[in-house]
This record gives C-alpha cells, structure tokens and sequence, in this order.
C-alpha cells in the first residue's frame, strides 16, 4: 500500500509538471441527488454572508455552488492525500482556499484519526459505534474503518492565528466533522462572535464511539452561545441551521 501511495505521488507531480493531473474513475451516481437540496433558509444564509469556512471539506463537492454565489471561501481538511485532491480541484475557482488541519478542542502533538472506506467519506477522531460496526446503524454502507493516522491537531483560533486568517471574512460555518462538531465549537468560542450562520451535521443515535456529539448537546451548546435553531431535525442523521439571534434572515 506504501509502494502503490508513494507511485501515485510521484506520478502526479509528473503530471502537474506539465499542467496536467491524475483522476479516479469513478462509477456513476445510483441517485440523481446524492446530497440534500439546500433549504431557502441556508441558501439565505450563504448568499447573505461574507464568505464560508466549511470545516471537514473533504473534496470540495460544494464549491461549484460557493461559485456561483461569489462567495470567498475557506475550506479546513485533515486527510493529507484528500488534501491534495482538494487543492487540485479548487484551482478551478476563483477566491477559494483550503489549509490541511485537524481541528478540534485543544493543541495537541499527536491525535488518532480514523480513516473510513468510502473515500474516506466518514472518517473521524472517533471510532464508528459498535451499533455501525454490528449493522445496525447505516447497515447498507458497509461502513468500517480501514487505518488509523496519527495527526496534530489544533484549535481553529491556532489555526487561523499560524495562517493569518482573518475570521470576520468568514461569517458562515459549515460543520461536517462526523461526530467532532462539539469538540470544535467549544476550541472556537472567541470566534464564534463573528459567526451569523452555522450549518452543522448532527447525529440523534450513536453513530460513533462515545465522545462524539450527541444532537442535545450540540443544540443546548448553540443556545448558550446566542444561536437559534431554524428548523427541528427530521431525520436521525442529517445537518441543521443556526442563525444568530437578531440576525434578519
């Protein structure tokens, strides 16, 4: 597995040397509409912001749509290798950016990080619940996590402080940290004031190991910090928007 990473490396740096680069094929999407519609409401809240900082980025699915809205955006990733996919795709807009970290709620030198099959889709600081790991949480996805990284991880005010990020830029957050979403609120709340709108991914049933955030926990923390809630969850694993109090929306 080394040798076949190590390959990949060298083969796209030869690529990107002469302004091409190395894709996955992939197979066609089973649904037309692999993630949900936005609501009016979130939608209101990006086309209203300054920018977005969208934690747990992944490979930068949405920035088609932060592109058509304009929007400045910064986008944290903790996987080195999605990373570099990551930046590669995001040449493609203009005023979007992405920093490598593991964020969390306090500074420290070496971190277990889980990475999931599923193109790394899933993975986290926590290890999936013994309810995913026995089928009976998401049995379809034939989720399991296939290595563990050791990573630094940081708060999001060390984060931006080592970058020079200025944080008012950024006044829309977007949380899809697969059960860290707590942990990295309570290592940010200096930053919080200049947050008007989180959309945030929360779990009402254990999909991770204890430690992960609970649906009550995260929404009595937003309350707490002066934010209101603009719609209940439905569903049991899903994402939710917060708007601050006193924000017209």
């Amino acid at each position: 597995m080394k040798v076949k990473v190590f390959l990949k490396k060298i083969i796209k740096q030869v690529l990107k040397f002469f302004g091409w680069k190395l894709i996955k094929i992939k197979s066609r999407a089973t649904s037309a509409h692999p993630h949900p519609l936005p609501s009016i409401d979130h939608v209101k809240a990006i086309i209203r912001s300054q920018g977005i900082l969208h934690l747990g980025a992944h490979r930068g699915q949405e920035a088609p749509v932060y592109d058509w809205f304009n929007k400045k955006v910064l986008w944290i990733e903790a996987i080195p290798e999605i990373f570099d996919d990551l930046n590669e795709f995001l040449l493609n807009f203009h005023n979007q950016k992405a920093i490598c970290a593991l964020v969390g709620d306090q500074n420290v030198a070496k971190k277990n990080f889980y990475v999931s099959n599923s193109d790394s889709s899933c993975s986290s600081i926590f290890d999936f619940s013994s309810l995913v790991k026995e089928g009976k949480l998401w049995p379809t996805r034939g989720l399991k996590m296939k290595k563990i990284l050791q990573l630094e991880m940081k708060t999001l005010d060390t984060v931006f402080k080592e970058n020079k990020i200025n944080v008012a830029e950024y006044d829309h957050w977007i949380l899809d940290l697969q059960g860290a979403e707590l942990l990295v609120l309570r290592g940010a709340e200096s930053l919080l004031n200049y947050c008007n709108s989180i959309f945030i991914e929360i779990s009402k049933k254990q999909y991770y190991e204890k430690g992960s955030a609970t649906w009550e926990e995260i929404k009595n923390f937003m309350i707490i910090q002066n934010f209101e809630l603009i719609e209940k969850p439905s569903l049991d694993h899903t994402e939710v928007l917060f708007i601050k109090k006193n924000m017209k929306y």
